[in-house]
């Protein structure tokens, strides 16, 4: 099978058929890359929401700081030459193991990379290296949790009252559609992490939420997605009142006026949707 039609074939082909893409062009193009670097998936693969628009999502990591500079130009060559011969491989910038556990997994700020390391499915890892990196992260602690859902529901609230009624009044219906759209990524992703779930990209979003089966939320999502901007006010309310109900039935938020949520800053955010 060729690399274009990755999306016909099951996870563990396509690290099979990434790896034998590496094995006959890029170590071709690269030999210094061979025995010494770790290539990972992220992206759409490893959450299995791939399809043929989908590109193979890469990542490679390497150990020594001063091979920064050959690595930066690897990348930018290689990126060329794949996009030259429409293959749909997308490598992200490469990094250093020191790099990605200090600065991407220390902590739980970066939720993206927590959710994608995580996630990602081993290629070609000599010595284990990234392996035992990926073995390192952990699921959200409970308060650290909490506190990122309360935020995304406390911005949600504010985003509501204090943006998208106004810019319904103003007649600012482009900044308007903007803002409900926010409400309803912040919103989705709050029940996301009330599910025990990294949050999701923008792409994936909306294919995660219909996995965890709620029919009211998804079905008032969908009538929000088709109704005009000035029509859907009323809707709006109503997924904030849904994703309320569940998060204080569940135990995550408490019953509060609108001011505590303007005004509630706690110190754990969701960094992708700040």
């Amino acid at each position: 099978m060729k690399i274009q039609d990755f999306y016909n074939s099951r996870q563990d082909e396509i690290i099979l058929l990434f790896r034998e893409f590496l094995e006959s062009d890029m170590f071709r193009c690269y030999p210094v890359l061979k025995g010494k670097t770790s290539f990972v998936i992220t992206g759409s693969i490893p959450s299995n929401h791939y399809d043929q628009y989908s590109d193979i999502d890469a990542e490679f990591f390497y150990t020594q700081e001063k091979e920064r500079e050959e690595m930066n130009r690897i990348v930018k060559e290689y990126k060329t030459s794949l996009r030259e011969r429409n293959i749909p491989i997308q490598f992200h910038p490469a990094k250093t193991f020191k790099e990605v556990k200090k600065e991407h997994l220390t902590g739980w700020n970066n939720d993206d990379a927590l959710r994608e390391y995580s996630t990602a499915l081993i290629v070609l890892d000599p010595q284990s290296r990234f392996r035992k990196l990926q073995a390192q992260v952990k699921f959200y602690p409970w308060n650290v949790l909490k506190e990122k859902i309360n935020w995304l529901f406390a911005e949600a609230v504010f985003h509501y009252h204090d943006r998208y009624l106004v810019a319904l009044m103003r007649g600012n219906d482009l900044f308007a559609e903007a803002v409900k759209l926010r409400i309803m990524k912040l919103l989705g992703n709050a029940m996301l992490m009330a599910a025990q779930k990294f949050p999701a990209f923008d792409k994936h979003l909306y294919a995660e939420i219909r996995e965890l089966g709620d029919r009211k939320l998804l079905t008032t999502i969908d009538q929000i997605m088709t109704k005009p901007v000035r029509g859907s006010s009323e809707l709006v309310e109503r997924l904030l009142k849904i994703v309320e109900s569940k998060l204080i039935k569940d135990g995550w938020i408490k019953k509060q006026e609108k001011e505590y949520w303007i005004l509630l800053r706690p110190k754990f955010k969701v960094e992708m949707v700040s």
